[in-house]
């Protein structure tokens, strides 16, 4: 992954039980960008470099970026966002498709696919459909895995979720946001959604450089017990309610279900589950407002259930590496009939446009 020291990372995209969950339809307001550029191209073109050469470029002239990373191999960058100069860049690519609102006002096509080779691709075309078919064939066996994941997860988490509990967690999410709403504020609260996590490749991925840019102070929810998402829930509508604009990031296997909350203006984090230990916030153990009773009733069924759903994540996650090695074979494939002079020349071209669009003095900071 590219040094993103200081900047915002997000995922828009995620690999659910669901399947594919997209979240870039919702990310850039095109009518009021001043140019979005959407990039077209098959495998092993230069998408990612690109946007990487030009996200680099622009932060050494000491502009913020915000990196969109690909939901599959967090190693590749599937989108950048500069508020300064209120561009966007995007892979347009499955499975997240996207095309400009408005083409040749405020949205660009940039084809990288016109620096192939198609002569010499149209020769090597049975190696490259065999390779684009075992690399689509592995996301429906992880989709299977992650759906049964689910069902563990939630026959594990619903003895726990009692009236007393629903009660419990409304009360504790008020002491956080009652101060908050004392404040008169004429503007309403707006929400912005994120995955700041995702099953990839790698494992489970968590940004975990966000919140820490974004918040100096925050929360970690601890417990794998399905009572975080029910407190992230009343925290976010009790913020939105006071005014505040928040950073709502969805669980990435159940996006129904919150993991995480972000309220900018007050640099406050709450996050979720043992991978953000390190991150220096207050813990809240989340089993206290379980019924006691309740809890110990069902304690060695919740690790019996999350024993198992563990198990059907890490075979998601090896159908993610044999994805990912099915990618690699297909980059392969195609990078001795890729022009990268070409690529190099529109990289150059796109850049210059970007630096010759003035800045917006009036645009403020990622979410503020």
């Amino acid at each position: 992954m590219s040094n993103t020291k200081n900047n915002i990372s997000f995922f828009l995209g995620a690999n659910s039980a669901g399947g594919f969950v997209s979240l870039y339809d919702t990310w850039i307001d095109q009518k009021n960008t001043q140019a979005f550029y959407v990039i077209k191209g098959g495998a092993g073109c230069g998408k990612s470099t690109l946007m990487k050469t030009v996200a680099h470029h622009l932060l050494n002239m000491g502009y913020e970026v915000e990196y969109i990373f690909c939901s599959g191999d967090p190693d590749s960058l599937d989108g950048i966002r500069i508020p300064r100069k209120n561009v966007a860049m995007v892979d347009g690519t499955a499975p997240h498709r996207m095309d400009p609102a408005y083409p040749g006002a405020t949205g660009h096509y940039v084809d990288l696919g016109a620096g192939y080779d198609r002569e010499a691709l149209f020769l090597k075309r049975e190696e490259v459909i065999k390779a684009t078919e075992a690399y689509q064939s592995c996301y429906p066996l992880v989709y299977a895995c992650l759906r049964m994941l689910q069902a563990k997860r939630l026959e594990a988490w619903a003895p726990l979720r009692t009236e007393v509990v629903v009660r419990n967690v409304e009360k504790c999410a008020k002491t956080f946001f009652a101060d908050a709403q004392k404040k008169l504020r004429t503007k309403t609260g707006q929400r912005y959604r994120r995955f700041l996590g995702g099953l990839t490749c790698q494992g489970f991925y968590f940004l975990d450089q966000t919140p820490t840019v974004l918040c100096k102070s925050g929360y970690v929810l601890q417990g794998e017990n399905g009572l975080a998402p029910l407190l992230l829930e009343n925290l976010e509508n009790g913020f939105l309610a006071a005014g505040y604009t928040v950073v709502s990031c969805p669980d990435p296997i159940q996006p129904k279900l919150l993991a995480h909350l972000l309220v900018p203006e007050l640099e406050l984090a709450f996050v979720t589950g043992a991978v953000t230990s390190g991150l220096g916030y207050q813990t809240i153990h989340t089993e206290s407002l379980a019924e006691k009773n309740v809890w110990q009733e069902n304690r060695a069924k919740l690790r019996e259930m999350l024993h198992l759903a563990e198990k059907e994540q890490q075979k998601a996650i090896d159908y993610l590496k044999e994805a990912k090695a099915c990618h690699d074979t297909l980059e392969e494939l195609y990078h001795p009939y890729v022009d990268f002079k070409y690529t190099d020349q529109v990289t150059e071209k796109v850049l210059e446009e970007i630096l010759a669009l003035p800045d917006q003095p009036l645009a403020t900071s990622f979410f503020l």
